[in-house]
């Protein structure tokens, strides 16, 4: 749990600066059109309604990709270990540690016991990149040497991750943020 608790926050300050930097997610020069509830109406507050939808455990989470952006996420992953490729006794195997990255992507669940704190000052909104790892269409791994572990335990990896955000049904409300 605190695996997923530090990658979602390492993930966040990651996100909140993709948000700062992005006009189309910031909300500048173009007005974002967003289906909430089933209206259809263009919102220049994207960021503060996603929070306000997200609103769990005393956290507003603001995720990038929901269904009701219609936005689905295909991700690659370059996941770099202090032990051979193809070594298969390392601290965790793989597909435990894939899952373990997935869901930090995903709005916490009421299990991960975000409710038993409150958010920091710079984590108010929470930016994640998933608002359910089920928008997740396609997953690709390639795991290789990390010549230079950092903590020198055999437990340090470094995950270099690319996310392609694309619309499932292309409109002209969710085309400029694919």
């Amino acid at each position: 749990m605190d695996n997923k608790r530090d990658l979602r926050a390492a993930f966040h300050r990651q996100l909140k600066e993709l948000w700062e930097i992005t006009p189309q997610l910031r909300g500048d020069g173009q007005v974002t059109f967003i289906a909430m509830e089933g209206d259809w109406e263009p919102r220049s507050r994207l960021k503060e309604e996603l929070a306000e939808k997200h609103q769990h455990y005393g956290y507003k989470f603001v995720p990038l990709v929901t269904e009701e952006l219609d936005l689905l996420c295909s991700i690659d992953i370059l996941f770099l270990r202090p032990d051979r490729p193809g070594s298969v006794v390392w601290a965790g195997d793989i597909d435990n540690r894939l899952k373990t990255l997935l869901d930090a992507l995903r709005v916490p669940e009421a299990s991960e016991g975000y409710s038993l704190t409150a958010p920091a000052n710079d984590m108010d909104p929470f930016f994640v990149l998933l608002e359910d790892d089920k928008l997740i269409t396609r997953v690709s791994v390639e795991t290789d040497r990390l010549l230079a572990p950092v903590s020198g335990d055999n437990a340090d990896v470094r995950l270099v991750l690319h996310v392609k955000v694309k619309p499932y049904a292309p409109s002209h409300w969710n085309d400029h943020l694919g």
